[in-house]
């Protein structure tokens, strides 16, 4: 019996459901068409982005394909712009399709469950890559760029 890849099959599912809802009931939210359509073209692009750099590695489980850690390209900034770019996608289809159920839905189990997936994914990460996955995870950010910390030297 095949294993299921529980964090992959919640994710796709919540936002094919949040897909569905949007086209199916909008509620005509006060925000334009066009706002929704510029952020789902944003987010395609820059998924094309990231799969540029992710390549094969996008295809599979939960659990890392690639036997060496992508820290370039948009990995330089965040550790999942994959899901970045799948939540903004779906922010603008929500907004597209002027339903705020949908924003609702984003909200409350899309965002949680590409949160869940990435935080799966890098416990796997880090077992696999250990020291080169924590260096990398302490200088780059979850979901979006960590700002810099300043360092005050006392004395």
């Amino acid at each position: 019996m095949p294993k299921v890849d529980l964090p992959s099959l919640f994710m796709v599912l919540s936002f094919t459901t949040n897909l569905l809802i949007g086209l199916f009931y909008p509620t005509e939210i006060p925000l334009l068409k066009e706002a929704g359509l510029t952020l789902c073209v944003f987010g395609s692009l820059f998924f094309a982005y990231v799969l540029f750099y992710l390549r094969r590695g996008f295809f599979g489980e939960t659990a890392p394909m690639l036997d060496f850690l992508v820290t370039k390209g948009p990995y330089r900034f965040c550790r999942h712009p994959q899901y970045l770019s799948f939540i903004i996608m779906i922010l603008g289809f929500d907004i597209m399709f002027r339903s705020i159920i949908g924003v609702v839905f984003t909200l409350t189990l899309s965002i949680p469950s590409a949160v869940y997936r990435a935080r799966v994914e890098d416990r796997l990460l880090k077992d696999k890559f250990g020291k080169e996955w924590e260096n990398y995870a302490d200088r780059v950010g979850f979901l979006l760029p960590k700002l810099k910390q300043r360092r005050y030297r006392e004395g």
